[in-house]
């Protein structure tokens, strides 16, 4: 048996690789989309052929087998590397935007609540405007009733009396006095006019009081000393 040259194991070798890598092309295509996977299968195509050669022609020529060979798995390994890359590129690229959206769908979704709580401050906000308008006309009010039921005239005393027959308490008025007669030397020009209690001594009930027989408005809200000068 011829022993083979030291070319013809170098082809040998050479078409193993390309076979090899041709294996392994195959197994990474698997792992990748359709379209990217055929942009392989030429390269694999072409190091299959290279690898596969009669041993006739690879005694005949060796180097030119070799360089084919090797040309071929050259080839492959660049395209395989080539579109690996591409492949997590586009890997890279999707999640990258499935980031993106998760995140502007968070943002959305914490500008709703944002937006919803401040609809919410703005209306307790109004609520309590209302509130607070409505507690001070009630104040208003309460300061009118007050200032009325201290200006008004006390009722008259009603004294029971025991009769001796029925020994039933009758309820008693008592009668107002009737002013003395003028005299014909007084005339009403000549009655003395009882004097004006000064504003200075009146509480402010009376102020409010005296202000509203004034025709005065606005005077509920005044201070004692506001009042004062109103009357003044």
């Amino acid at each position: 048996m011829t022993k083979p040259t030291k070319a013809e194991r170098a082809a040998r070798e050479a078409t193993a690789t390309a076979a090899d890598a041709a294996s392994r092309a195959k197994k990474t295509a698997r792992t990748l989309s359709k379209k990217l996977a055929g942009e392989l299968d030429d390269y694999i195509e072409e190091a299959r052929e290279a690898a596969d050669v009669s041993k006739k022609k690879l005694r005949a020529k060796p180097k030119k087998v070799a360089a084919r060979a090797e040309r071929a798995a050259r080839r492959l390994e660049r395209a395989v590397a080539k579109t690996v890359a591409k492949a997590e590129r586009k890997s890279r690229l999707r999640a990258e935007a499935r980031r993106a959206a998760e995140d502007a769908a968070r943002a959305e979704a914490e500008a709703a609540a944002r937006a919803a709580e401040a609809k919410a401050l703005k209306k307790a906000a109004r609520q309590a405007e209302r509130a607070a308008a409505r507690a001070e006309q009630e104040s208003a009010a309460a300061d009118e009733e007050l200032a009325v039921a201290l200006t008004a005239p006390a009722e008259p005393e009603v004294e029971v009396v025991e009769t001796p027959a029925s020994k039933t308490p009758a309820p008693k008025t008592t009668a107002p006095k009737t002013p003395a007669r003028r005299t014909s030397k007084q005339t009403p020009k000549q009655a003395p006019k009882a004097a004006a209690e000064p504003v200075e001594t009146l509480t402010v009930a009376q102020l409010r009081q005296r202000a509203r027989a004034a025709g005065h408005t606005g005077y509920s809200r005044l201070t004692k000393a506001q009042l004062i000068d109103l009357l003044s």
